[in-house]
């Protein structure tokens, strides 16, 4: 079985005022990976709200991704979940539509220890289905677990189709010591587009590339940010890893805002903010599902600072990010047109 590597992107999931999915801005959303020539995308993933999407509806967004994408573009199927019965069910759904690929989170809130990742969930679901490709997804601060790479060593020995490990920990540490009992071809790829390059770098993790956020906006940026890096040639590609290693810090934030109460500092997550820079670049992939929401007021202006600072700094750069969804508009007065619908008026 290969290897995952490359650019991977965590596809958003566009969503209409009513709420329900906008399949016309998911086919252009697709169109633009495959132009860019992204080597995978993930289907129903924590950037496309997968808590938020109904069975049938995963199943109509791998249909639509299988049918417009080329095959050369892998297609991961994002399954995982805290019940074993659910996950299951999902991967057969996903098998029967003809993908091979699938990514299993792990599991949230029923707090399983390393060893019960392992030996309740990882492992019986890859044995039971041998012929599938499987990434492993460790992202602690989400689920509140992870999978320890001593834990992912004794699976991969047992199951080759444990392929690799999206390490989404912000931890040095978990992806050195994963690199140490996981050696090539197991595959690591970061899950925070900010250490894509730097994990790649870094002789003792030697990451296999990324499962991007940044590349919904910028998807050409990315693949030539990674793909540099993964063929030791960094100088070719500068400034687009600057702007990739920039772009991902718009990702998840932390703001403080003013509350009647006195200041808090807050913490803002994927995938609220990335659609709102969509917005605020003229573009738009509609809003999130509850209990996503908008951006406090201060994270808002924060964020629209950002963009129009960037925007000045490096404007060819974002020339990619406005193709294909709208007519360009100047950060600035964006900020002002979009602001209702993506920033609470007061905390």
């Amino acid at each position: 079985m290969r290897p995952f590597r490359g650019t991977y992107t965590a596809l958003l999931t566009p969503f209409d005022t009513a709420g329900e999915i906008d399949w016309e801005r998911y086919a252009t959303l697709l169109d633009g990976q495959a132009s860019a020539k992204v080597d995978g995308v993930v289907v129903g993933g924590t950037t496309g709200e997968s808590p938020a999407i109904r069975p049938a509806e995963l199943d109509r967004l791998v249909r639509w991704t299988v049918d417009r994408l080329p095959s050369r573009v892998e297609i991961v199927v994002g399954v995982g979940r805290s019940s074993c019965w659910e996950v299951r069910a999902l991967v057969e759904r996903a098998v029967d539509q003809g993908v091979g690929s699938m990514m299993l989170v792990d599991p949230a809130y029923n707090a399983p220890s390393s060893a019960e990742i392992r030996r309740e969930y990882l492992g019986p679901l890859l044995a039971q289905y041998p012929e599938v490709r499987f990434l492993s997804y460790v992202v602690p601060g989400r689920t509140g677990t992870r999978i320890l790479p001593e834990d992912l060593a004794l699976t991969r020995h047992s199951h080759p189709n444990l392929l690799g490990v999206k390490d989404a920990t912000g931890e040095e540490a978990y992806g050195r010591r994963a690199r140490a009992l996981l050696p090539p071809p197991f595959s690591i790829l970061s899950g925070d587009d900010g250490r894509a390059v730097g994990m790649i770098q870094d002789p003792r993790i030697r990451a296999d590339g990324v499962v991007s956020v940044v590349a919904n906006l910028a998807p050409g940026l990315v693949v030539r940010a990674v793909r540099s890096a993964l063929e030791s040639r960094p100088d070719d590609a500068q400034p687009e890893i600057a702007l990739l290693r920039r772009l991902g810090g718009w990702v998840s934030f932390t703001c403080r805002e003013s509350t009647p109460l006195g200041p808090v500092d807050l913490k803002v997550r994927n995938p609220v903010p990335i659609k709102a820079v969509f917005a605020l670049l003229g573009g738009s992939l509609g809003p999130c599902r509850p209990p996503l929401g908008r951006l406090p007021p201060g994270a808002f202006d924060w964020l629209a600072e950002e963009v129009r600072r960037a925007e000045q700094e490096a404007p060819r750069l974002f020339d990619e990010i406005r193709a294909g969804f709208g007519s360009p508009s100047d950060p600035a007065e964006s900020a002002d047109r979009i602001r209702d619908a993506w920033a609470y008026a007061e905390y």
